[in-house]
């Protein structure tokens, strides 16, 4: 299980690469039947191309190597990753909150919604007692 979960944690933090792209690149992301960011700049709360949106790429760069360095750590099972891996859920929190994507994934919740449910998922297992079945000993 514990691999598993590490698999798991470095995927979520790759995905965050997308809110990168979608503040430093001039590409649209997306196909049809996927997250089209570009087409929805104005739900966005900051503006993917302003400073704001700059800076909340940068920091979803930081989240995703706080996550594949946290995967590293369970697969590993080293020490240091819980707290990594909470701090890295909560900058991810605030990526999501700031670049809201409201676009419907297959399935009944957004994208969005969808991360934000991974995160409280990891964050609890990572602080609850029960979390040692699925990220191992920490």
């Amino acid at each position: 299980m514990r691999i598993a979960a590490a698999i798991f944690v470095g995927m979520h933090g790759v995905g965050h690469i997308i809110w990168f792209f979608s503040t430093w690149t001039q590409r649209i992301l997306g196909r049809e039947g996927r997250a089209q960011l570009e087409t929805h700049r104005d739900d966005f709360v900051v503006e993917p191309k302003a400073a704001g949106g700059k800076a909340v790429g940068i920091l979803s760069l930081l989240v995703m190597a706080g996550f594949v360095a946290s995967a590293w750590g369970i697969w590993n099972e080293t020490s240091w990753w819980p707290p990594l891996l909470i701090g890295s859920a909560g900058a991810s929190m605030l990526v999501i909150l700031s670049m809201w994507n409201p676009i419907k994934a297959p399935g009944p919740l957004s994208l969005s919604v969808r991360a934000l449910l991974a995160n409280i998922g990891l964050g609890a297992a990572t602080l609850m007692p029960w979390g040692e079945r699925f990220l191992g000993t920490h």
